[in-house]
């Protein structure tokens, strides 16, 4: 009986602009088009967009849930892909850009993608998936006519003349429980794999992440998304904006620190995403102009640990708060947030500081984290004892788009690879990746502890930690770091700084100073590409001796 009691209304995502539409329609997105140029369109705008764009993809006659992708940038018309393309009924497939050509056309073939909607950026990219996947039929280039590029693409045409003529369609036979978004992880160890989002797993998870302990994105608030929208949804943040009525400044591809710090003080930006190399920039670009935002509250770090001299700065001299998150694509991909829950509120305030500055976070509701041995036993949250993380919530993996068999266990939890510890307070802290992790004469070092220490020295931008074999010790760490524009600093004072701070044997016995670290498609350290470079670092210096 219970079941007839209250409506059953589906959560769907083209809603959310819908009600955005409906209730705030007037606020304004400001958006660096493809073409070069700041656009100023409104909700109401975007929604009606939006559903022109759902009724051109409909005419095509495409099935039910077919693929349609998306090879594209933080922008207004990626955002009306959002809710055009999932108010028609199907998937969007968010390419990142950044994948080898091997890998972009890997996804584009296991996802059969019927469609690619392109930034004239990428055309490069769009020709090469023309040349390697025949079954996509159409190619559309995200700008006006005057700005198509000539190229010899499947039936391709510009994104203002495909939506000029088509009615606009709604998602009247939509169900939550369909396909919204397929976005792919890095494929660091093998093939990227394929997540595929539900309408009701995205809802939930934006509405989670919506809630005061968590991003607290609020009426009148201004969101600046400077995490990928073709990377696991940018963190929901096209959701979550609309959704709360904040506004949602999105940058397209000047992501460089003196842009995005005129933009956070133009557009009174309040909350902001991001990697810590950008918001380094953004940092620098204030400090060399003595400018301050005194709009913007916090910026939420993910992807990589966050340099807690960093965090240190922006609060000293900007007096903004930088939260440190942690998720992965098969989490949608909030995972935790280190913002303080009822029990730390209670703690002195050093013991907050030291755990939020320390520890990437706690569970938000919806989310349950358990650490276990390789035996699959469970381990006790004494914030010591680290084990295998495994994660379970309403918004994570339970089989990867194309196989056949669950990532999940027979109690539906997802072993992420990380090697980890949870605190009596319930605070995780990554002390590895499981393929990560040195193991060096029979005992562990964590690689995260000593490029977090590493990136502590005033000199030192960017560290990674990899273990590579040695003659004696089976494995040893060694640190290649990049420096700050300037610095003197050596691999000798970069050692000495490390054995200062850490136990003795963990410090490697050498060091190797780049000018940048080769990064994965998702923006971390590609570590096996510094395995590969390095492999024979140690023998080579036995032989030196």
């Amino acid at each position: 009986m219970s079941d007839y009691l209250m409506q059953d209304i589906q959560l769907r995502i083209p809603d959310i602009l819908r009600y955005a539409a409906e209730q705030h329609g007037d606020l304004t997105m400001p958006s660096l088009d493809e073409e070069g140029s700041w656009n100023r369109d409104t909700y109401k705008t975007a929604q009606q967009r939006a559903r022109r764009l759902a009724g051109a993809i409909s005419s095509l006659g495409l099935a039910h849930q077919s693929r349609i992708a998306s090879l594209a940038l933080n922008t207004r018309r990626h955002m009306e892909l959002y809710y055009g393309v999932t108010g028609a009924g199907h998937i969007l497939h968010t390419i990142n850009p950044r994948f080898s050509a091997e890998q972009i056309r890997f996804t584009v073939e296991q996802a059969d993608d019927a469609v690619i909607f392109f930034d004239p950026a990428f055309s490069q990219q769009a020709e090469a998936i023309a040349n390697a996947c025949p079954s996509v039929r159409l190619f559309v280039a995200l700008c006006p006519a005057d700005h198509l590029p000539d190229l010899k693409l499947p039936g391709l045409t510009d994104y203002e003349s495909f939506i000029a003529a088509a009615p606009a369609d709604g998602p009247s036979a939509l169900s939550e429980r369909d396909g919204a978004f397929l976005c792919y992880t890095s494929g660091t160890t093998g093939n990227p794999k394929g997540v595929l989002y539900s309408h009701r797993s995205c809802m939930i998870h934006a509405l989670a992440a919506s809630a005061t302990g968590n991003f607290g994105v609020g009426p009148g608030d201004v969101v600046l998304p400077c995490a990928s929208m073709y990377h696991a949804t940018a963190w929901a943040l096209p959701m979550v904006a609309p959704m709360n009525g904040a506004r949602i400044v999105l940058p397209g591809s000047k992501l460089d620190g003196e842009t995005l710090l005129d933009l956070c003080a133009n557009e009174g930006v309040t909350h902001a995403w991001g990697v810590p190399t950008i918001w380094k920039a953004v940092l620098d670009a204030a400090l060399q102009s003595d400018r301050n935002l005194p709009d913007l509250r916090r910026i939420f770090i993910g992807g990589s640990a966050v340099p807690q001299q960093l965090k240190r700065d922006f609060e000293d001299h900007l007096n903004v708060e930088i939260v440190q998150i942690w998720g992965m694509t098969e989490t949608s991909p909030l995972g935790v947030i280190a913002t303080p829950s009822a029990a730390l509120k209670r703690e002195a305030k050093h013991t907050q500081d030291e755990i939020l500055h320390a520890k990437q976070g706690r569970v938000p509701y919806g989310i349950e984290l358990s650490i276990v041995d390789e035996g699959g036993k469970a381990l006790p949250h004494d914030g010591a004892t680290s084990g295998r993380l495994m994660v379970r919530g309403p918004w994570v993996v339970n089989q990867y788009f194309g196989h056949d068999a669950p990532v999940t266990d027979t109690h539906g939890w997802f072993d992420t690879g990380d090697v980890a510890t949870v605190d009596p307070l319930g605070y995780m802290q990554i002390t590895d990746r499981t393929k990560d992790i040195i193991k060096s004469g029979g005992e562990w070092i964590s690689s995260i502890e000593l490029e977090n220490t590493a990136v502590e020295h005033p000199d030192i931008t960017s560290a990674a930690a990899i273990g590579l074999p040695h003659p004696k010790w089976d494995e040893r760490p060694l640190l290649v770091f990049s420096k700050r524009s300037g610095s003197a600093v050596s691999a000798t004072e970069a050692l000495t700084f490390l054995s200062s701070r850490l136990p003795k044997w963990w410090v490697p016995e050498d060091a190797i100073i780049t000018n940048e670290l080769p990064l994965t498609a998702t923006g971390k350290v590609d570590k096996k590409r510094l395995r590969q470079i390095h492999a024979d670092h140690y023998q080579k210096l036995e032989k030196q001796d």
